[in-house]
């Protein structure tokens, strides 16, 4: 098994770093064109089937990256390792019209070590953020908007890119019931935003474009805790908290306007103006979470989880009217018997999940909300403590009403975890 952890974690590797591969790919929603983009990311493939709940998970067998203190549970000399993709569709309806997208993007890289017997090690590769989006506004003889001097117009807009995050972090048990932990997380990546307009009833007309390019990057730190406590005959309840310091992140901004005009031998383009920002400090909001879980040893388990990030404190992007956002997320997992042999159903972790979040977007006035359930499995490998993840979600964000946009998502997330016992040495090949 060690083996095929080695080879899973290159393949892992170079599928994620490889540019087209992370947060690079054909990601749809006009949402992402606010702020640094799409803050989706519900954690991993156990985690996105019980709506997303993390705070007060603790598995030996799988990795919670948002509170290090449970990288504390990791077992004497084992090794877990995780990567995963999630491909979602979405249904965008407007008062005119409905459209229809998908996509899919690798999601996340991670794995977790014992270092001795009271620390342990987590590290890994997920996204912060994905932009994705290309629509067009036509305006046309019925529109309000329509000037019959210029004629019919055409304005694009388009986004692409996204914000990375690699974390490296360490858990430290304090006692049996109480341990510790922190993550120190590194933010890099590029949003890129772009808008034009063709006036499609002027022959030669000049037809101008607007281009962003936003590049973040630096340091912010969280700190975790958990406390464990048994009851009854094999209850566990697990409280958890993480806290997520603001900080200072540095962006720097890429301007170019140009004008085009298309000619039938070609195309013809003149920059009007390109302008480069210098580096500078933003402040990175700060948010901080809370959970619970209550479990019977493998048998179930189900957990709550409460997060807010604190926006109006950032000034990150330029956006001044950025909202504090509130998540809820509700989770349960249950297994009708962990050690059976034979009858395989049996051994296969039952999961299902729900979440509701006020995000921090503030779009024609109204709050976006997004809402959702969750459900999936976790499937064993062989006799391993290896498993496969499937993980779905259907939600809805957004309405119609103001002129706005409703999308109503569907994703599914597909990860492997490997598990094995690191560093020991056989006594026989």
């Amino acid at each position: 098994m060690l083996k095929s952890i080695k080879i899973a974690f290159i393949i892992g590797l170079i599928i994620i770093l490889y540019p087209p591969g992370f947060g690079q790919g054909s990601f749809n929603t006009p949402y992402s064109g606010f702020g640094l983009g799409d803050l989706t990311f519900k954690g991993f493939g156990r985690n996105r089937a019980m709506g997303g709940i993390t705070y007060g998970m603790r598995d030996s067998k799988s990795i919670d990256f948002a509170n290090p203190a449970a990288y504390t549970i990791r077992d004497s000399l084992s090794l877990t390792f995780e990567f995963g993709g999630t491909g979602q569709a979405s249904k965008f309806s407007t008062a005119e019209e409905t459209y229809v997208p998908w996509d899919f993007n690798f999601s996340h890289l991670a794995f977790s070590f014992p270092v001795s017997r009271k620390l342990s090690f987590g590290a890994g590769l997920v996204p912060y953020s994905l932009s994705g989006y290309l629509y067009v506004d036509p305006v046309r003889e019925e529109n309000d908007n329509y000037n019959p001097e210029i004629g019919e117009i055409d304005y694009l807009f388009k986004g692409d890119g996204g914000i990375s995050q690699i974390f490296f972090g360490l858990g430290y048990e304090i006692t049996k019931n109480f341990s510790v932990g922190m993550n120190v997380n590194y933010l890099f990546g590029n949003l890129h935003r772009a808008q034009s307009a063709s006036f499609l009833s002027i022959p030669y007309a000049h037809h101008p474009k607007l281009e962003e390019w936003d590049i973040i990057s630096g340091f912010n730190f969280n700190l975790g805790l958990q406390y464990i406590t048994h009851f009854g005959k094999d209850y566990e309840l697990v409280a958890g908290g993480s806290f997520v310091k603001g900080s200072n992140i540095n962006q720097k901004t890429e301007f170019l306007n140009t004008n085009s005009l298309f000619l039938a031998e070609g195309s013809v383009t003149d920059t009007l103006f390109n302008f480069i920002s210098p580096k500078e400090a933003k402040k990175f909001p700060a948010s901080v979470g809370v959970g619970i879980t209550i479990n019977k040893g493998d048998k179930w388990l189900m957990g709550f989880d409460y997060k807010q990030v604190f926006w109006t404190n950032s000034n990150i992007m330029r956006f001044d009217s950025l909202l504090n956002s509130h998540s809820f997320h509700f989770g349960m997992e249950y297994t009708p018997n962990p050690r059976e042999q034979k009858n395989y159903p049996l051994r296969i972790h039952y999961r299902i999940g729900a979440y509701y979040t006020k995000s921090h977007l503030k779009v024609m006035g109204n709050q976006i909300n997004d809402f959702g359930i969750t459900f999936g499995a976790g499937l064993p490998i062989g006799r391993s403590r290896s498993s496969v993840n499937l993980a779905f979600d259907l939600g809805r964000r957004g309405n119609k009403e103001d002129n706005m946009i409703l999308e109503k998502h569907g994703g599914v997330t597909l990860s492997l975890t490997l598990y094995d016992i690191w560093f020991m040495k056989r006594k026989y090949d």
